[in-house]
């Protein structure tokens, strides 16, 4: 089984190592041994089994699997899922098997590496599928369907020459809303209400990171003023909740700066700042570089 994609263009060699699938069973080659695996259950129910014991999984949930990962899945009620596979190499150039595994990246903070690394760490996390089950929101599972079915297209239709980079940055874009949706923000004391109420507005600005969201946005949706909005913000992530929306697409764009060939007015737009002119000003603001100089830096 090729789980990968090969360019349909006269000429052109090229491979991606990302391969999406839509199915309604558990296919034989989710053990492969070459890929990391997302898969994203819409519907219905499974009892997988590892090294660690069962767990029943409920749709809407996710599941991280890394190229060790050996397990058996029973379904239980009639599933409909997504599921991504792909090399961490896609991300970034190091990040090969035996690299990863060997936890060297892991006393990177501070470091470019470290930015990419984050995005597949949670993989290393557990020691087996069991413990990498992430129930997913209504809402989430509304987001990560549209990127996938945007990857897809990528993929499958392969409509210009910057197909391989908006592939890969979709790829990017799901990796970002799930760590920073649901594993980064994730509720450490699901007694403090403030923590809780972090992770939920957090979700929500990285749903909705490529929309214009304002102060009164927030206060109307979560029916909260402003100066609680903000200590929550400050407790939890030591800064504002619009500067933390600012980190947020920030980052993202830095990723997908570096990462792939996209112009710099696309990259603006999918992080919520559509006016090329504007994102430039705010990118430098923060980053002390315009775009074109980050990128060629």
């Amino acid at each position: 089984m090729k789980l990968y994609t090969e360019c349909h263009w006269d000429g052109w060699d090229r491979i991606v190592d990302i391969y999406t699938d839509r199915c309604d069973s558990v296919p034989d080659y989710i053990n492969d041994n070459g890929n990391y695996k997302i898969i994203i259950l819409e519907k219905g129910s499974l009892e997988i089994t590892g090294p660690g014991g069962k767990r029943e999984v409920t749709a809407p949930a996710l599941i991280s699997l890394t190229q060790d990962d050996i397990f058996e899945c029973r379904i239980l009620k009639n599933i409909k899922a997504y599921i991504i596979f792909f090399k961490p190499s896609v991300i970034r150039d190091e990040f090969t098997f035996e690299r990863i595994d060997s936890g060297e990246f892991e006393n990177t903070k501070g470091q470019a590496v470290f930015q990419d690394y984050v995005l597949i760490r949670p993989f290393r996390y557990g020691k087996d599928v069991t413990d990498r089950v992430i129930p997913l929101p209504l809402n989430g599972l509304k987001k990560l369907k549209e990127l996938f079915a945007v990857m897809e297209k990528q993929l499958t239709k392969q409509s210009d020459g910057y197909w391989p980079c908006r592939s890969r940055s979709y790829l990017i874009e799901i990796l970002h809303f799930v760590i920073f949706s649901f594993v980064e923000v994730s509720p450490d004391n699901e007694n403090d209400p403030g923590q809780e109420e972090f992770s939920k507005i957090a979700e929500y600005l990285n749903e909705h990171i490529g929309e214009q969201i304002t102060l009164e946005t927030l206060t109307r949706k979560f029916a909260i003023n402003r100066n609680k909005l903000n200590d929550i913000f400050m407790k939890q992530s030591s800064m504002t909740c619009l500067n933390y929306l600012l980190n947020l697409r920030i980052d993202l764009a830095k990723i997908l700066l570096t990462k792939t060939e996209l112009p710099i007015n696309e990259i603006g737009a999918r992080v919520g700042y559509p006016d090329p002119n504007y994102f430039s000003k705010i990118f430098r603001h923060v980053t002390g570089k315009t775009p074109t100089q980050y990128r060629a830096s």
